[in-house]
């Protein structure tokens, strides 16, 4: 009763609610009326990537239907992008974590994610959903400075021991397959998924989608750093009752083949095979949403097109993910389709 209470809902991009790719409105809603009986000391917060406005995050709220919901209740949206350095404990990538200034000063934190695939991480929910409380332009920082996925996993591992969710929820009624988190396709799988570890959410989310919890970089990441031990107690509703056919796994992560190839000259062979993202010219409006968010800053706007140059893409797919336009595809090394 009367704590200070920070929610933070996936809002990755600026999408609809029936896009599937951010928290739906209607779990925020049911979340703040539970609270309200005991609290009025209510904030919503969220930071997707980029140099952040208020102009461009009242965009986005609005767009995403959480702006409507909050003002109907007057919860207040924190739209300042003041950060703050919290420590972290036994780090396995960094010794401090710069998060938006509303997160540490919350008594309870509630962490509302999506249930999707993703380019990158083959999937994304409540411990993925963590990387949000970092401000913008800082996002973009971090991928360029830890560009393998194995030390990229190991920041959200990080990120997870400074701030831990007092709750996690993750909205699996409408999830999204193929090329997540923002790109794929909304599959619906009627279910929410509850509990107080992320990891141990994560896993159950992953037997719900139908995808071995081994395919995703982070959990196994989790477990090598003793966060979780891959062991979940359910409660609930049976999960075979509402089990749908698997969710199809990103282009990107179809060809796992690579994740068994020894190391060779230094990871660099694994690397050349990799897929990576790809402009389509005929979706492409050149709006430069990628060229703004890349990290290693690889993307130009050429005759109203954007350009990737490969040889510096460090394939952290957040063009594909900020795309509005669903223009950036998969490109494969002819090598694997013999696999």
């Amino acid at each position: 009763r009367g704590k200070n209470v920070v929610i933070k809902p996936n809002r990755v991009v600026k999408k609809k609610p029936e896009g599937a790719a951010t928290t739906h409105p209607a779990l925020l809603e049911a979340v703040i009326q539970c609270l309200l009986p005991h609290t009025n000391q209510i904030t919503v917060a969220e930071c997707p990537g980029g140099p952040n406005t208020e102009v461009l995050l009242k965009g986005i709220f609005r767009e995403c239907g959480i702006e409507e919901v909050c003002r109907k209740y007057k919860v207040p949206i924190h739209y300042e992008m003041n950060g703050t350095e919290i420590p972290v404990e036994n780090a396995c990538q960094c010794r401090s974590i710069q998060v938006l200034d509303v997160f540490p000063k919350a008594d309870v934190f509630l962490n509302l994610a999506k249930m999707k695939t993703h380019s990158l991480t083959t999937v994304t929910g409540a411990a993925k959903n963590l990387y949000g409380v970092i401000p913008g332009m800082k996002k973009v920082e971090y991928h360029a400075r830890f560009p393998k996925i194995g030390d990229f996993s190991g920041l959200i591992c990080d990120i997870n021991r400074a701030l831990r969710p007092t709750l996690s929820i993750v909205d699996g009624v409408w999830g999204m397959e193929k090329d997540g988190p923002s790109g794929g396709i909304p599959k619906y799988a009627g279910a929410i998924l509850g509990g107080t570890n992320t990891f141990a959410v994560d896993e159950a989310m992953c037997r719900l989608m139908g995808i071995s919890s081994s395919l995703s970089p982070i959990l196994e990441r989790a477990k090598k750093e003793g966060l979780f031990d891959g062991e979940i107690q359910m409660t609930g509703d049976d999960m075979a009752s509402c089990l749908p056919t698997p969710f199809q796994l990103p282009d990107s992560q179809k060809k796992n083949v690579l994740r068994d190839l020894p190391d060779l000259f230094g990871g660099r062979f694994a690397r050349f095979l990799a897929p990576r993202p790809k402009i389509s010219a005929k979706r492409c409006v050149g709006c430069g949403e990628c060229a703004r968010l890349c990290p290693q800053k690889t993307i130009r706007i050429r005759d109203r097109k954007a350009k990737i140059n490969a040889k510096r893409c460090i394939r952290c797919w957040c063009c594909q993910e900020m795309c509005p336009q669903k223009a950036v595809e998969t490109h494969s090394h002819f090598f694997l389709n013999f696999f």
